[in-house]
């Protein structure tokens, strides 16, 4: 019997069928290149961007943060929020290959203990609801040239929701779906789930993973047909009150506050991580938050019980002044006893398994935080 630890998989309501599809002529006015694909910038209709504002409600960026306010933040995350972690692409089509072009702005380059396609990659899924199915296929990185132009997709025959998972530790300019001679498209079937947001270190950026959906933020919103807004920022979440507001302006479903590991020591974590999420209490009185605790991969040091101790007592303090919106994740609960460095990199970053484990023990505080 399978077992299943996000629940049986569902497809939407919404059932695919021919009339939802539309020639690509009425969306624009793209014309066939030369390698025979019909080539359609994603900032179109029927196109749906997942977990970033548009571009062009955003200073035309693809940009995690507010681009108008800029200089309210700190240059590293200034600089990070240009890596579209959480992003994704939604349409349907009945094509049966697509071909993908990404015009590269930044990627950061050099991390030796993250696979490529896990940096500045991109994966691609089909399937409705939380019944999605990873296409596999080529390597799909773009971090070498300014466009990443040489992937085929192959799709299952028939007409299939697409969604392509952006890069988490790359921003882009720009991308284009190549269509073949014939292909029609439409608009991708509404969400299950409001957005969900998470924030938090290189971990909840998605640290180390092999591919953009195996991040335990993707998997979570996978698992719950819901947009994914990662605000991870890798060495750089520091409890930032501007970051608080500008994640307190979105339309969320729920809140994931992962932040502990970047804060540079006890003191400075004890003075930030209530008032952070008092600034979003503040501007979301409703909004239900999680909070959780950093993964360790040996017994837990009093240096991580200290920690712990601190992200309980924003919990405890909310609970005592009758907020019944917040949800607790004890980190210890990750990892199994035996072998626990199957789940790490480096002793510090999951990898796939460690990112799916955390996702597990999380899902569990989301569904009950959901209703």
């Amino acid at each position: 019997m399978i077992k299943y630890s996000f629940g049986r998989p569902k497809r939407s309501k919404t059932r695919l069928k021919k009339s939802m599809l539309d020639s690509i002529s009425r969306y624009c006015d793209a014309t066939a290149s030369e390698d025979g694909y019909t080539y359609v910038d994603v900032r179109n209709e029927p196109f749906v961007l997942g977990g970033l504002l548009r571009p062009e409600e955003n200073g035309g960026e693809y940009y995690r943060l507010d681009a108008s306010r800029k200089d309210d933040y700190s240059p590293a995350n200034r600089s990070l929020a240009e890596c579209t972690a959480g992003g994704s692409i939604r349409f349907i089509t009945d094509a049966d290959k697509l071909s993908i072009h990404v015009h590269n702005r930044s990627s950061i380059t050099g991390m030796h203990h993250f696979c490529d396609r896990g940096v500045y990659g991109i994966d691609v899924y089909v399937g409705t609801g939380t019944a999605r199915v990873y296409t596999g296929g080529q390597m799909l990185t773009f971090a070498d040239t300014p466009t990443f132009n040489d992937g085929i997709v192959d799709l299952p025959a028939g007409i299939n929701e697409v969604q392509i998972n952006l890069p988490l530790y790359g921003g882009i300019d720009s991308i284009c779906v190549g269509f073949p001679e014939g292909a029609k498209i439409g608009a991708p079937t509404e969400r299950m789930n409001k957005p969900i947001a998470f924030y938090g270190s290189s971990i909840t950026q998605g640290g180390c993973v092999s591919r953009p959906a195996n991040a335990y933020t993707n998997i979570i919103c996978r698992a719950l047909d819901a947009d994914c807004v990662s605000y991870g920022f890798s060495g750089s979440a520091m409890g930032e009150l501007a970051v608080a507001e500008h994640i307190a302006s979105r339309e969320l479903g729920c809140f994931v506050m992962d932040y502990d590991y970047n804060s540079p020591s006890l003191e400075h974590l004890e003075a930030t991580h209530e008032p952070f999420f008092m600034r979003i209490r503040e501007l979301q009185p409703e909004l239900p938050v999680v909070f959780v605790t950093h993964p360790f991969y040996a017994d837990a040091t009093e240096n991580d019980k200290k920690r712990i101790a601190i992200v309980k007592r924003t919990y405890e303090n909310a609970r005592d002044r009758g907020d019944r919106n917040v949800y607790i994740v004890d980190s210890s609960s990750f990892f199994t006893k035996e072998m626990r460095d199957l789940y790490s990199v480096d002793n510090l970053h999951p990898n796939d398994l460690g990112q799916f484990s955390m996702a597990e023990n999380i899902f569990k505080a989301l569904k009950k935080a959901l209703g």
